[in-house]
């Protein structure tokens, strides 16, 4: 049923989608944004065993009450044929592209949002502190310190055990991390979450997240991701194009073992980027620290797996140049009299909201 469901979304991008402001905003072809989303949500999700593809003929079936009589005639039909015997009889005007459109947005807000935000501030251009982040400190000091000394005491913690299971070097750009603040010629560890730990506690999004990877996202795996299963020690400039999703890891069992394999996204034969020095294919070393044996030899399989899929399914799909047009509208770092009543403040405020996983 799959090729059949690519058929019929290649078809599709010629249909009369919503309007998505955001996304016209950003200069992409907003109405091909659906269409591309859900067939790389589909190939990836097919992959790992999901359910992607079974929601999208359910979800196809609610468009139009003659679609869902005519799902199940299509796989009878030659390649090639698929659209036009789901179609027959229906005049595309009448059909409702809504339930279709809130699946992809779903998707794109649970998951793609979330894969693309960031555990940490890191990166090349650190810009100065959101506005509205920190008059949100100033009004709620006593609470945003308790919860910075608890998350700092756990990214100590699981920095610590990433580098007894990894070894104090990073992984992908060779470079001496250092362990002490006395270690001033060494580079800073960034803590890296293979799927943003932030992901806990949202229901709808853990939802999402088990529907794209299906039965292989047991809750034993998923209950990991606030543990070194979750996580890998980076160079900052490597962690920074990992939440760019730029790179991804790809786990593979062999043997008993599990084979880390490094792959850019999109695809690229040269080495890098920035300072990271494999090329697609290399195998990535983990485990080569004191403990590595006893701490699982690198991060879990299935989270690996997963992040990857979703970043190859943004890029494919156009879909991530929307996430990362997002982030930059959201950051009013330098806007410090954003009238609250102004289109500006509000294109802000829209922008925050969406990356913190709230449809609006």
């Amino acid at each position: 049923m799959d090729a059949f469901a690519f058929e019929v979304l290649e078809d599709a991008k010629s249909w009369n989608w919503p309007i998505v402001k955001r996304i016209e905003q950003s200069g992409n072809q907003g109405k091909a944004i659906v269409p591309n989303l859900l067939s790389c949500l589909i190939k990836e999700s097919q992959a790992l065993g999901g359910t992607v593809l079974e929601e999208f003929w359910e979800t196809v079936g609610k468009c139009n009450d003659k679609l869902q009589d005519n799902i199940k005639n299509v796989t009878s039909v030659p390649p090639g044929q698929a659209s036009a015997i789901l179609f027959a009889g229906v005049n595309k005007k009448d059909i409702n592209l809504d339930p279709l459109f809130d699946m992809a947005a779903e998707y794109l807000t649970h998951l793609a949002v979330f894969c693309a935000q960031k555990d940490s501030k890191h990166g090349p251009a650190r810009h100065a502190q959101s506005v509205i982040s920190y008059r949100w400190r100033r009004t709620n000091c006593a609470l945003w310190l308790t919860r910075r000394v608890f998350v700092m005491r756990k990214q100590e913690a699981l920095t610590r055990l990433a580098f007894e299971r990894d070894g104090t070097r990073c992984v992908m750009t060779g470079a001496k991390f250092h362990e002490t603040l006395t270690d001033v010629n060494d580079f800073h560890p960034n803590l890296a979450h293979i799927i943003p730990s932030s992901i806990h506690g949202k229901p709808d999004t853990m939802k999402c997240l088990a529907m794209f990877a299906g039965g292989s996202a047991s809750d034993s795996d998923l209950k990991h991701m606030n543990g070194v299963g979750n996580v890998a020690n980076f160079q900052s400039d490597a962690h920074w194009q990992y939440d760019e999703l730029r790179w991804g890891i790809e786990a593979r069992e062999e043997g008993g073992n599990v084979k880390y394999i490094y792959r850019r996204v999109p695809y690229c034969s040269d080495v890098g980027p920035v300072g990271i020095d494999l090329r697609d294919g290399d195998e990535i070393q983990f485990g080569g620290g004191t403990k590595g044996e006893r701490l699982g030899r690198g991060p879990l399989p299935l989270l690996c797996n997963i992040r990857l899929a979703m970043a190859r399914a943004l890029h494919m799909s156009g879909a991530a140049e929307v996430v990362m047009q997002l982030k930059v509208d959201s950051d009013d770092s330098d806007t410090p009299h954003a009238y609250v009543a102004s289109d500006y403040f509000l294109d802000i405020l829209d922008a925050k909201l969406l990356l913190q996983s709230i449809h609006v």
